[in-house]
């Protein structure tokens, strides 16, 4: 079981931070925390991997799921991942970083959160 992850939200987004380590023994927990941001808000999601060093088919697995639950919500969930180690690897032969937008930085994901939020908002129109 992984304790509760370090969070931050803004009005735009939100920030997740993975733990270092990713596998069987947490995936589970890691799983509900991000199925339990995606059901309480509206904001972008963007989960933190830059610090996470390995992952394994279980990680991958909660993070295609969290993604499959953002879609149905209609939320984006984004993940930055440091562009070098296991866990790019993983991403890039997994394929995940073909179904969830994958970035270098959370800076980087965070201003494609934000830049597509307000793109979304300003086609959508004033409201009233």
């Amino acid at each position: 079981m992984v304790s509760a992850l370090p969070t931050w939200r803004t009005s735009r987004y939100t920030v997740v931070e993975l733990p270092e380590q990713v596998d069987t023994s947490n995936a589970d927990g890691v799983r509900e925390q991000l199925l339990a941001l995606l059901n309480s808000g509206d904001e972008p999601i963007i989960a933190d991997l830059t610090g996470t060093t390995f992952c394994d088919s279980s990680a991958v697995n909660a993070l295609l799921r969290a993604n499959t639950r953002a879609r149905a919500t209609g939320r984006p969930l984004y993940a930055a991942v440091a562009p070098s180690g296991i866990v790019r690897k993983v991403f890039d032969i997994t394929a995940v970083a073909r179904a969830i937008p994958t970035f270098d930085d959370v800076g980087s994901a965070v201003a494609t959160a934000v830049v597509t939020a307000l793109e979304e908002d300003a086609a959508a129109g004033p409201s009233g």
